[in-house]
């Protein structure tokens, strides 16, 4: 899911102090890939044998990685705000940066997949593609209008559905700036979470579970990542260097993978609800730890420069993937009929990296133009807030 869809970036390389952040975005990028070319090349039967077998677990990193998106874009989002003490520009200059940010790239995609479905990729192959060319009226009206998340999922692109998560979550986001001044993170991220999870539960029969709500909750995972890391505030100071972080971040991801190997990758696919929420515990303690010291050896890894110019356009990336993967495999693979080992080989070694060209391109094209978007007029949310910038209360 998810994309270099956060922050209002800058042209041109990341820059140093968010070069890490970029980097995160590209592994959970790569992890969406490996779950998608996975199922691509897999015909959906028989579990698969032998050594590649062990990629099916990414049928479930592929969705988890979502989940560090999502934490990844409350951090950028909330970064300026622990700055400045305010949403600056206000709520209407908020949403007009969002939408010159995220839906240009978007609607570029939207077009694109459903030109792809016309002209090349419309036919039933017996893979995971099927079920986007099922198209009606009513699923491009939904992706139109960003709620194909419950209505028309999986139509048109796969990948699409956290997109319309994301920007939904964007409309929440002036109100949790507001909660937060007023009331503190203390209440804040516990009351956001409680909420987002007892909905998911509530809707867990229904057509509403598939936006994943308990992603809501998560996203104040990344604003309290980002008041931690950057608040000038000495009790932030004291969270941040003195919490076990490292800790937290081990025994959230071994305690995901000790539930995911019991439960099986299959049933695991069921219990996203809660693994979401040990990976965004994950992710927290990964944003503080590489982000609190220059010298730090998480900082050190994601910001490794290929992975971090990867984590510049990964939105892209993600927006185009699955057509892509789907013409790979038709034209390229299919004919030679290798079977899964063999398809899943060629796919990982040649059609990623082409996908990932590709992506490149299409960013420059449709994304990187709309990455630096104007300065917002000083008419921020000030009276509204508390005068402490940045209360821990």
């Amino acid at each position: 899911m998810m994309t270099a869809m956060t922050a209002d970036a800058s042209k041109g390389p990341p820059r140093a102090h968010l070069r890490h952040v970029e980097g995160m975005r590209a592994v959970a990028a790569i992890a969406v890939l490996f779950n998608h070319g996975f199922a691509q090349v897999w015909d959906g039967g028989k579990d698969p044998a032998g050594p590649l077998s062990v990629f099916k677990y990414f049928m479930v990193l592929g969705h988890l990685a979502v989940s560090v998106f999502i934490v990844i874009s409350g951090f950028c989002l909330m970064m300026p705000v622990v700055r400045a003490g305010e949403l600056r520009g206000g709520v209407r200059n908020f949403f007009q940066r969002r939408a010159r940010r995220i839906l240009p790239p978007y609607y570029s995609a939207l077009a694109l997949s459903l030109l792809l479905i016309w002209l090349v990729i419309g036919e039933p192959t017996g893979t995971l593609w099927d079920v986007a060319i099922q198209i009606r009226k009513q699923d491009v009206l939904s992706h139109l209008f960003l709620v194909h998340d419950v209505f028309g999922t999986g139509r048109i692109n796969y990948a699409f559905w956290s997109i319309a998560t994301e920007c939904q979550i964007y409309l929440f986001f002036p109100l949790l700036v507001f909660c937060w001044f007023r009331f503190g993170p203390r209440v804040t991220v516990p009351a956001a979470l409680a909420v987002a999870y007892a909905v998911a539960n509530a809707v867990a029969q229904t057509r509403l579970y598939r936006a994943q709500i308990q992603l809501f909750g998560l996203f104040t995972l990344g604003m309290l990542a980002a008041a931690v890391v950057h608040s000038k505030d000495p009790r932030y100071g004291w969270v941040r260097d003195r919490f076990p972080w490292a800790l937290l971040g081990l025994a959230s991801a071994g305690l995901t993978a000790a539930l995911t190997l019991s439960w099986g990758w299959r049933a695991a696919r069921g219990h996203f609800v809660a693994l979401d929420g040990l990976v965004g515990l994950v992710a927290l303690s990964l944003l503080v730890l590489s982000s609190r010291s220059e010298k730090s050896f998480w900082r050190g890894l994601f910001g490794w420069w290929p992975v971090a110019a990867i984590g510049t356009f990964s939105y892209s990336l993600y927006l185009i993937h699955a057509p892509l993967f789907q013409l790979v495999w038709q034209y390229g693979l299919r004919p030679l009929r290798l079977g899964f080992d063999g398809e899943f080989v060629l796919i990982v070694l040649l059609g990623m990296p082409a996908i990932v060209g590709a992506s490149w391109l299409f960013h420059r094209a449709f994304e990187r133009p709309f990455m630096t978007a104007p300065a917002p007029r000083d008419v921020g949310m000030r009276p509204a807030l508390a005068a402490s910038p940045s209360p821990l209360p």
